[in-house]
């Protein structure tokens, strides 16, 4: 599954009912625990008023009840009646105890984005001095290209032949090593351009990885993380597949707080800048609505407002700090990242239009829109950031860096700032 592929969920007009249901193969009588969560979720929607065509749907796409990997199950559904239909299932890694279930305007999409943001391209290869194992992944759960080959002509180790031909032997067998792993590294190095790999993970044997790493183009080596594990059919793959979760969940982890550093960076230097503008620390993106006529009806932040070109005392901004700010950005076209709390209320509701930026967070913001939908504020604000081409970033809520309200942004472009 692609970013296009959920950008045309809201091609499907109607009502959407979103439901994530998960699965724990370790736990007893584990296929009938499943059923009985989806069942929840069919009395729960029949009791909503959602008709039966849509409840049929929903528990024929549940999937495998005997899924042995486990995860969470997502099926989205649009439309009513006859006119319904399946317009996304999808089983996603890990498992939560509380299932979700959204019936609104929009799909629920944060969980799905949240785990494609977090499929890092990668690339996994395993070597020893007769040859290398490549998996170079895309950002899906299955590897994109697959190559095992063995590079290394022989002989492949050195034998204590004796004499005078022993220094020769040994030597001729580490050029067929060096050979070998000169092989490997294009390999590598292809598999990484071909993915746009993040991370390159090695392991393998102690002197074929020394030989590998110094083989390696200069930015594919600054990539690499080496972990335990061989290419011997030996049972170690489980124990190479726990090893490559553990860098790639560091990896994300540490994106992710170099996103917040850089969101935090902004928003200071933005509050500051406000501030000094006005002498006072003004907030950037405060709760109030200034009603500045934005496009398709948007709703203007307290304390962002644009200002006419050339205004003096206008700082320029970079991020967007909050619901209300982040929402005028979006109805601009202006965000480059979107920052959503994993866990926002979702109570919150907004008011979208015909076209990814027309959202506005109040009612008197909706009369400017065309043929307004209300819909839950975190979906109003992903189909606006997919619309627009941002990325999304589901963030820890809990943070001293997580933006006010839950949302925020990095910009595009700078806002100039201005009080009303």
């Amino acid at each position: 599954m692609d970013i296009g592929t959920v950008r045309d969920l809201y091609a499907s007009p109607g009502r959407y009912v979103t439901a994530y249901a998960s699965s724990n193969p370790v736990l007893e009588n584990a296929a009938h625990l499943y059923d009985l969560r989806w069942r929840d979720i069919v009395a729960e929607l029949e009791r909503l008023g959602v008709g039966p065509e849509v409840r049929e749907l929903l528990m024929a796409e549940r999937g495998d009840r005997y899924q042995r990997e486990g995860g969470t199950r997502v099926v989205v559904v649009s439309g009513e009646g006859k006119q319904a239909r399946t317009c996304l299932t999808q089983w996603l890694p890990g498992r939560s105890d509380v299932d979700v279930l959204a019936v609104g305007g929009l799909p629920h999409l944060l969980p799905v984005l949240d785990w494609m943001d977090s499929r890092l391209p990668h690339v996994v290869a395993v070597v020893d001095r007769l040859g290398v194992d490549v998996l170079a992944y895309a950002g899906g759960p299955l590897p994109a290209e697959a190559i095992s080959q063995d590079t290394t002509l022989p002989p492949w180790h050195k034998a204590h032949a004796g004499g005078w031909a022993q220094r020769r032997y040994e030597s001729h067998v580490e050029e067929h090593w060096k050979h070998g792993a000169k092989d490997d590294a294009e390999l590598i190095a292809r598999a990484c351009r071909e993915t746009g790999a993040d991370v390159v993970i090695l392991a393998g044997d102690p002197k074929a990885l020394s030989l590998l790493r110094d083989e390696l183009p200069c930015e594919v080596a600054a990539k690499v993380v080496v972990v335990q594990g061989s290419r011997a059919r030996d049972g170690s793959a489980d124990h190479l597949a726990t090893r490559v979760a553990e860098v790639l969940a560091v990896q994300v982890a540490r994106r992710r707080s170099e996103l917040l550093a850089e969101f935090q960076r902004y928003r200071g230097r933005a509050r500051t800048l406000v501030g000094a503008g006005v002498g006072v620390a003004a907030g950037v993106g405060s709760a109030g609505q200034a009603g500045l006529g934005g496009p398709a009806g948007a709703s203007g932040p307290s304390g962002i407002g644009p200002a006419p070109a050339g205004s003096p005392g206008r700082p320029m901004l970079a991020a967007s700090d909050g619901a209300a700010a982040t929402a005028y950005a979006l109805s601009r076209s202006q965000v480059s990242r979107l920052l959503l709390a994993e866990s926002p209320s979702a109570d919150e509701p907004a008011w979208i239009g015909d076209d990814a930026t027309e959202i506005a967070l109040d009612p008197a913001g909706a009369d400017g829109l065309r043929r307004p939908v209300r819909a839950a504020r975190e979906d109003a604000l992903v189909r606006a950031a997919l619309g627009t081409g941002a990325s999304i970033h589901a963030i820890p809520p809990d943070t001293p860096e997580s933006p006010a309200d839950g949302v925020g942004a990095l910009l595009r472009y700078s806002l100039q700032a201005g009080l009303d």
